[in-house]
């Protein structure tokens, strides 16, 4: 279980609020250790135009990392003044913004990357990989996806946990773990979320006098056993394990939003390029239908805790 020590908030441009660097103070406010990193990316296409000679080139580049310094410190400076926190701004200038993050992350020792959310559209899930989406597939650290609410005192945490197969009991309990750093420092209350799928196989159409409402009560108890024995194990109170028969992007969003979660923990699988756009990840189809924060390990996170 990591300590968030060191933080990332992404600093983006033309945003009337700066959600990553909010949220990254909330965590300061709960863990007077923090030191956030306000990282602003800076790429111009002015810089890398080819007729001019690599002195005239690396002389705009500097022009425009200083210009975006300069923006960075103006933004940053009511945020300093008024948090006990150290706020440390950084700009850096990169071809690739999404790599530059990982990049930085790195480099810094980081151990939580804050991003504001986006809002996705249906093309850009397949011919585009957005840059949070990047992020969540590739981070070795948490991500964090701000979106624009307050945290309460006492929250409630959601951990979104999937029994599918055995395979995903480590990365269950990975995910409760992280949700209980952040239980521990906010004093939220945590919550289980699982999603029963009920597939009814084809062969069992066929199949005289069966039962589709029967085989589907039977998978979801069987997901009801496994919730509150998981729960059990670590000291869930029963009342706050909760499981509904659904998809993951159906079922979390709804029960998400009933508790008024501050907070989601949930995984990925991590799936790139053409694989990602037609299957998609969880953490990917329920972002945008969630008002909470999405804190999300992938599997580089989950073996880089595993080192």
């Amino acid at each position: 279980m990591r300590q968030y020590n060191r933080i990332i908030a992404v600093i983006e441009p033309r945003r009337s609020e700066q959600l990553a660097l909010k949220r990254a103070i909330e965590f300061a406010k709960y863990n007077p250790r923090v030191e956030i990193t306000a990282l602003r990316l800076v790429y111009d296409f002015s810089a890398d135009i080819h007729v001019l000679n690599r002195m005239s080139e690396e002389a705009t580049r500097q022009d425009v990392l200083a210009t975006n310094k300069k923006q960075l410190d103006d933004l940053l400076e009511p945020f300093i003044k008024e948090s006990p926190v150290k706020i440390t701004p950084k700009a850096v200038y990169t071809r690739d913004i999404a790599a530059g993050i990982l990049a930085e992350a790195e480099h810094d020792n980081c151990d939580l990357i804050i991003k504001a959310a986006n809002n996705h559209k249906v093309l850009d899930s397949i011919l585009f990989t957005p840059i949070d989406w990047y992020l969540l597939r590739n981070s070795k650290v948490p991500v964090v996806i701000a979106k624009d609410h307050e945290w309460k005192a006492g929250g409630n945490i959601v951990v979104a946990v999937d029994f599918s197969f055995e395979g995903h009991r480590g990365a269950n309990v990975a995910l409760l773990r992280e949700a209980q750093q952040l239980s521990m420092i906010t004093k939220g209350k945590i919550h289980l979320v699982n999603s029963a799928s009920v597939v009814l196989p084809t062969i069992m159409l066929e199949v005289p006098h069966y039962a589709p409402e029967v085989f589907a009560q039977s998978i979801v108890k069987e997901h009801k056993r496994r919730i509150l024995e998981f729960a059990k194990a670590h000291n869930i109170p029963e009342e706050n394990c909760h499981i509904k028969e659904g998809m993951p992007d159906e079922v979390i969003p709804e029960i998400c939003n009933k508790l008024d979660a501050d907070a989601v923990f949930v995984g990925s699988a991590g799936r790139s390029g053409a694989m990602a756009a037609l299957i998609g990840n969880t953490c990917e189809e329920i972002v945008d239908y969630i008002a909470a924060d999405l804190i999300v390990l992938n599997n580089k996170t989950l073996n880089s805790e595993k080192d």
